[in-house]
């Protein structure tokens, strides 16, 4: 191959191969082996044209740094992908409708019955976090007044349902529950 031709090839590979290293600095795994595939196709059209000994020794040497480089491409890992487990997103909670109340066990509602106390005028409200199986819940009485209970023990809580943050439903009234329970 004529000299000339060959220097530029040979320099035009040399400069892929400074860029793949580069990249490979900076942990761009998918850059540096889009570029190395473009560096080693070149040697491989210059290989095969090298002529006398000083050609085919720098096409060896060519060789020998293309390889390096792949090694070196090997060894990165892959950039990472945004973790589904990981993110943060807004909790969906439980949507509570007379359906949905209509879903929780002959047992809870009984036990939510007996703790609204036969008060025709109270309203009771969910908490929408959990699994919606044994949820909290609040029960505002005809008087006014407000109680929070647990919903695996249905013993009264010190502190209401945060209304503002979301986690609590909508009220029901005790005829809502009262008929849930009579579907069972």
């Amino acid at each position: 191959m004529e000299p000339n031709k060959f220097r530029e090839s040979r320099q035009a590979i040399n400069r892929l191969c400074k860029s793949v290293d580069n990249l490979i600095e900076e942990k761009s795994k998918e850059a540096s082996t889009e570029i190395y595939e473009e560096a080693y196709a070149k040697w491989e059209t210059l290989n095969p044209l090298a002529e006398g000994e000083i050609q085919e020794r720098s096409v060896k040497n060519l060789s020998v740094k293309i390889n390096g480089l792949s090694m070196r491409i090997d060894k990165l890992k892959p950039a990472k992908k945004p973790s589904v487990r990981g993110a943060k997103k807004e909790p969906t909670g439980i949507v509570w409708d007379e359906e949905r109340v209509g879903q929780l066990s002959p047992a809870f509602l009984k036990k939510l019955l007996v703790n609204m106390a036969k008060d025709t005028g109270a309203t009771v409200c969910f908490g929408t976090t959990g699994k919606g199986i044994r949820p909290n819940y609040q029960i505002q009485f005809s008087s006014e007044a407000v109680i929070v209970f647990t919903g695996s023990g249905h013993k009264p809580l010190d502190k209401p349902l945060s209304a503002g943050a979301k986690k609590i439903s909508e009220p029901f009234s005790y005829g809502v529950v009262d008929s849930a329970l009579g579907k069972k």
